[in-house]
This record gives structure tokens, sequence and C-alpha cells, in this order.
């Protein structure tokens, strides 16, 4: 969650957490009432129809999974929810991640995910897994580059449909990320301006424009994605579903393919390299 839910990760803030931010493990009934509401309101959708429910927050948390919140003084201002999964003493998945709205770029997506890998270190976890949308250029940005994940694979439709006011009417492909635990965050490489690979989707006005052929003819190649494709979902609905299509067809198209995610420019482009 951006990301919103998924790993759907919601906020790509990336600052160091600061003094006034308290991360937490929920435990407490009215908590969990708390964390389901900020969710449902980060994914514009009423309460009874949010990805999370008090009940289910609840059972999480009794059974050892991770359930944290962010608070700024008594204000629950960030939610983030992993279960384990196979190897289960090894290895988390974060399901979701949000942040109040309001709180958007203060930090609060990079303070949550570094109090959920603190936490997954000391019970020897070694390996978080999320999904996450791949054309929310923030969140691929703070996932790839930031933080140091790779992209496992291209997950097409993968949580069907989703009635929420955010993926409504979208395609819901999501791309999983593997985070090693045990390396130091950061980025896997450095692009900068040097040796910018040649581009298999790029845009012509707005329009997306795919080459696979090139690829062919490539050790690396660029994959580029809009700068801001929320709003674009608002206000140009069947652009964003081009996009959409576009994308799955470039970047599910290639990892099949064998090639790798390096990193994600801040221009709004996924890197890929040849693996063999």
């Amino acid at each position: 969650m951006s990301g919103r839910v998924d790993g759907m990760q919601r906020d790509g803030g990336s600052s160091a957490p600061g003094a006034e931010m308290e991360l937490r493990m929920l435990h407490l009934p009215s908590e969990m009432v708390a964390a389901t509401e900020l969710v449902a309101a980060v994914w514009d959708v009423d309460v009874e129809r949010a990805h999370v429910n008090p009940g289910l927050l609840t059972a999480l948390a009794h059974a050892g999974n991770y359930v944290a919140g962010g608070y700024r003084g008594d204000e629950l201002m960030a939610v983030c929810v992993g279960f384990f999964h196979p190897p289960f003493d090894r290895a988390l998945h974060s399901h979701l991640a949000g942040v109040r709205l309001d709180a958007i770029g203060q930090g609060w997506g990079h303070a949550i995910k570094s109090h959920q890998r603190e936490w997954c270190l000391g019970r020897g976890v070694t390996r978080m897994t999320w999904t996450f949308d791949p054309l929310v250029a923030r969140n691929a940005y703070f996932n790839l580059h930031k933080l140091g994940c790779t992209v496992d694979s291209y997950l097409v439709d993968f949580y069907g449909e989703l009635g929420d006011g955010v993926n409504g009417g979208q395609r819901s492909d999501r791309a999983l990320v593997v985070w090693d635990l045990e390396r130091p965050v950061g980025p896997r490489s450095a692009t900068g301006d040097i040796d910018t690979p040649p581009a298999v989707l790029w845009a012509e006005g707005e329009q997306p424009v795919l080459d696979l052929d090139r690829a062919r003819r490539l050790q690396s190649c660029r994959v580029d994605i809009p700068s801001d494709i929320e709003k674009m979902r608002r206000v140009a609905p069947d652009l964003a579903a081009r996009w959409r299509v576009a994308l799955g067809h470039a970047l599910g198209g290639l990892l099949a393919e064998g090639w790798d995610v390096s990193d994600f420019d801040r221009r709004g482009h996924y890197t890929l390299t040849r693996s063999s």
C-alpha cells in the first residue's frame, strides 16, 4: 500500500523517524478500531468495507503476527500489518501499510517500515515480501530505490476487483517485491544521468507507446510510467486503463523473459537488465 493496501502500500515518505513519532504494536480493541478507520479513510471506502476489520487485526496480533501503528501523541498516523508465511520462522508478508492522508510525505512510511524491519530481525526473520501497484511512481521509488527491494514477479489482476475509491474500475495488477532484511537499506544500483537506457515503454503526449521488440536487441532498458497515475485515474480513467495494460505487457513481459529490475529512477522509470 504504498503503498495504499496490498503490501498495498500508501505513502512514499522516506525521512528518518522523528522524535515526535512513536511506533508500537497494537493490542487493544480500541486500537484495532482506530486502525480499521484509518485504512478506510486512506483507501476512500466505507469502514464496513475496509480491507481489514478489528476482529481480523485482533486475531492476527494474538497469533504473533505484526500489527503496528505510528502515533503522534494520541493520534494514529500510520498502520502496518504483516503475517508470517513459509518458511514461517524466517519470512513475513507485509499485507498492508497505510499513512493518514494529511501526513503523507512526513516520513511515516519510512518510519513504520523501519520499525517492521527491526521487529522482524529481532525474531530471526530475514525476508519480507509485499505487493504494490507498479503504476504508482512514488511507491516504486520508495520500495526499489530507497529500501532496495527486488521485484520477484508481476501479478496480473492479483486481488480481482477492488471496489474502493482508489482502485475501483482498474485491473488490480501488482508487483511482488522481496526485501532482504540482512542487507543495508538503500538502492542496489545508481542510475543517475549516466547511460540512461533506451525506453521500451514511454509516453507520447500522455499516451503509452510500447515496443518490446526493441528490448530483444538490448542488455538494459527502461520502462516509463506516468508521474501521477492516481490523478490520471480520476480525470482520464480510460487513459489510465491503457497504461495498466501497457505496463503489464512491458514489465510483466520482460520479467517473464528473465529480465531483472535493477532500480526505479525518481524521474519515473524502471531500469531493467537482461539476466542472461
